[in-house]
């Protein structure tokens, strides 16, 4: 299915652009607040559609693995091909990024922190590391829920996944509106969403819950109208909250960043093929690459483009833009060596 290619590449582009914003805009109410009014929204818009890119591979893997069926033996390959060999490319990216830490001046070198890094007790200093961390943590358990939810239907699974969604992801937008108001005092749920895997377990069963048919009484206008929709009631919550001097970049836990990226979904599923499809295809296949490739480039050219004479919206393109061609390039040349690319890139 394009689609799913599409969705992808779409996914790891938008992924590239929020790392690109956050890396030279300073996202919070002191430096933003002070911006032309057109720099402040380029920055929010930015940074709320590349948020976008995690929710749909996230919504992707429940969609492709989900729906499996997991015997003894295909557990076992599983863990094999799939687990191990995101595991064994993570530690060696671990290495790789601390050395480049160290030869860039970005931190001296310690072998101690090296192995609390390597042993996960400790996350590499780069910002895109937490995922990695994450996908490993899920990825040990995709058999077990699979075989779970495998003979229950679709609308059983949607029962608890309301009660949990509120509390996951309606808390925080409460919390959010709640915090540019002092005397709304302090919002939290106390609610434990660790068996259900947390928010991410949540948009994983989510994509399981969209190949079984959640969306397909929704138009496609209704769908677009719901992603754009949130997207701006997004945005506008991130506007109104540095406004009253409240730092808010959203997170995945927000049910309207959550509601945005579900129709974007449905929406990809219903693309046909494009004449980028080629691209798309490209991109869909090197994805993971590109995201363990790219954040030692944003760092270093993030240094040569802030000292310019270019608008902030200008510069956050060139480093996106520039970032995506030189991770690109670098996979190309990785991938030349079939074995190279599974071991650095986890090419399949």
């Amino acid at each position: 299915m394009g689609w799913l290619d599409t969705a992808r590449a779409f996914a790891i582009v938008a992924v590239l652009l929020v790392h690109a914003t956050e890396n030279l805009y300073i996202m919070d109410p002191a430096h933003l607040n002070v911006m032309s009014w057109y720099s402040k929204l380029f920055a929010i818009t930015g940074f709320t559609v590349g948020r976008l890119g995690v929710p749909l591979f996230l919504f992707l893997t429940g969609y492709l693995l989900l729906d499996r069926v997991y015997d003894v033996g295909k557990i076992q390959r599983f863990w094999k091909r799939n687990w191990l060999g995101i595991l064994v490319t993570t530690e060696i990216w671990i290495v790789l990024y601390d050395v480049f830490l160290r030869l860039f001046h970005f931190q001296h070198w310690s072998t101690k922190e090296l192995i609390r890094d390597m042993l996960f007790m400790d996350q590499v200093h780069m910002g895109h590391m937490w995922y990695m961390l994450m996908i490993i943590g899920v990825y040990l358990c995709i058999p077990f829920v699979a075989r779970a939810l495998r003979n229950i239907d679709l609308k059983t699974i949607i029962f608890p996944l309301l009660i949990l969604s509120f509390y996951a992801f309606g808390i925080p937008i409460i919390k959010s509106w709640g915090n540019a108001f002092s005397h709304f005092g302090d919002i939290r749920s106390l609610l434990d969403l660790g068996f259900s895997g947390g928010i991410y377990g949540i948009y994983i069963v989510l994509g399981l819950c969209v190949k079984r048919g959640l969306l397909h009484k929704l138009g496609t206008g209704i769908l677009f109208a719901g992603m754009i929709v949130s997207l701006l009631l997004t945005i506008g919550l991130q506007w109104f909250s540095y406004g009253h001097g409240v730092a808010y970049n959203v997170w995945y836990d927000n049910g309207l960043l959550l509601l945005c990226t579900l129709c974007l979904f449905g929406l990809f599923s219903r693309i046909s093929a494009t004449r980028i499809h080629g691209i798309c295809l490209w991109l869909s296949l090197n994805s993971f690459g590109i995201y363990l490739v790219h954040f030692p480039f944003i760092m270093l050219l993030r240094k040569v483009l802030i000292p310019l004479s270019v608008p902030m919206p200008g510069k956050v393109i060139l480093l996106w833009v520039s970032v995506l061609i030189i991770s690109c390039v670098i996979c190309k040349i990785i991938n030349l060596s079939p074995r190279l690319g599974r071991l650095l890139l986890y090419s399949r």
